[in-house]
């Protein structure tokens, strides 16, 4: 099972994956890049208030750092057919993965599962305050890795 994180261009119904990030459960396996918005066309939706207070990356930065929408999409794609994907915001995270594959005239694979599938029912209060507890950096990769973090713990705990 894997960790899957994504950065956004903002919060709006215009805004599209500018980062994305996976790692395995156990914290290995991990794969981390920028996305070149330019590739995708129509891409054109921007908040510098999350630019500079929250995950500090800026378009020019995506767009000279970042791969092709293509690129990431394949990525992603071997991974979703593969694996078991969580995230902690599975919804906007999949709104997000949506809107990669559309870019590329695709369907993802698979469905984002929701972070707290990855624990007992029993587990998932624990689960729940560890996130909470949370200072997330706002970079996929740092997500991923203190997301998978949490899991073990609370897996650990029982």
């Amino acid at each position: 099972m894997y960790v899957l994180d994504i950065e956004a261009s903002s919060l709006s119904d215009t805004s599209y994956p500018i980062e994305i990030a996976w790692c395995h459960i156990d914290g290995t396996d991990a794969f981390s890049t920028l996305i070149n918005p330019e590739s995708a066309g129509g891409w054109d939706d921007w908040d510098t208030y999350a630019e500079t207070e929250i995950h500090r990356l800026s378009r020019e930065q995506c767009c000279q750092e970042g791969q092709n929408v293509v690129v990431v999409a394949k990525k992603v794609e071997e991974l979703l057919m593969n694996h078991p994907v969580c995230s902690d915001a599975h919804g906007k995270d999949q709104q997000w993965l949506d809107r990669l594959f559309e870019a590329v005239g695709r369907r993802p694979p698979a469905k984002l599962m929701d972070i707290k599938d990855t624990v007992l029912p029993k587990q998932r209060a624990a689960l729940d305050q560890r996130l909470k507890d949370l200072e997330r950096p706002h970079r996929a990769m740092d997500d991923c890795l203190l997301l998978s973090e949490a899991i073990r713990q609370v897996r650990a705990a029982s």
